[in-house]
């Protein structure tokens, strides 16, 4: 038999002792339900069920779980009354004849209510509520339910991405626009620095109204200034000339290597404002 159909004799066997439960004694019951897989393991046996479609098959001749816990009421109501209740005989005579008939007619009269009261427990029980098994007994499992939500989840966002993508796109670049035109220069004056070579020295212009910008954080500003002067420094700091005076040094460096350490930063510093710009474009 394989572990699926294992399983499904498993969650059976649950579903009939949950249909048990406040019916039957606990002694009784633990009994019933090893009987009753025993029975059924039997009848797979009987019928060659391995698959999974087999034992189904095999489990729909059982009936439901609460018609099985109906009929094993009635036998056992039925077994009861058939069992003849034997008393001893009083030594007082006619006083304990009559005693011991009180006492049957007791007893039946118990017997009829024992037997009442599981045929109607009985016939509320499809009115009980059905209560899943836990894990151990063959119930679903938690932590599988919540993989397979996390995988239906993740192909609903792959299938879904790109079109909630495109759909931010125009609030990202429109907004901007609209509200900061100033940062969205700046931006411009960044980008064009770093790629056109010639414009270059527009670059302080840009820096200027980032500096005295309100859109933009403090750590932003300290990004798109300090970033822009370190890289020249460092560019300037590569290169190596015949100079001999300081002016002509930091002019011939800052020419050479300086400016290409200017564009590279302005250019990166450029494209990070940018993006924060388009976070910051709705307030």
């Amino acid at each position: 038999m394989t572990e699926r159909a294992e399983q499904l004799v498993l969650q059976y066997v649950s579903r009939v002792g949950d249909a048990a439960y406040g019916v039957l004694p606990s002694r009784r019951r633990a009994a019933y339900l090893g009987e009753l897989r025993r029975r059924i393991l039997r009848a797979c046996a009987d019928a060659h069920a391995e698959t999974y479609e087999d034992v189904v098959r095999v489990l729909r001749g059982f009936g439901r779980p609460a018609d099985l816990v109906a009929r094993e009421l009635d036998s056992a109501a039925s077994a009861a009354s058939a069992t003849p209740t034997v008393r001893p005989v009083s030594e007082s005579g006619a006083n304990g004849t009559r005693a011991d008939a009180e006492g049957d007619a007791d007893g039946r009269a118990a017997d009829a209510t024992g037997s009442a009261a599981p045929a109607a427990s009985a016939s509320r029980l499809p009115n009980r509520p059905h209560r899943p098994p836990p894990p151990w007994r063959g119930g679903p499992d938690p932590a599988a339910a919540r993989r397979a939500r996390r995988a239906r989840a993740g192909g609903a966002h792959g299938a879904g991405g790109a079109r909630a993508a495109a759909a931010r796109l125009p609030a990202l670049s429109l907004a901007p626009l609209r509200r900061h035109p100033p940062e969205v220069l700046a931006v411009i004056l960044y980008l064009l620095s770093g790629i056109v070579g010639a414009a270059t020295p527009v670059w302080p212009v840009g820096a200027a109204i980032v500096a005295l910008s309100r859109a933009w954080s403090g750590r932003d500003k300290a990004v798109g200034l300090c970033l822009p002067l370190t890289a020249t420094l460092v560019g300037m700091s590569l290169w190596r000339g015949d100079a001999v005076y300081i002016d002509q040094v930091i002019a011939e460096s800052l020419a050479a290597t300086g400016v290409v350490g200017l564009r590279l930063a302005a250019v990166c510093c450029g494209c990070y404002l940018a993006v924060r710009l388009a976070r910051l474009g709705d307030r």
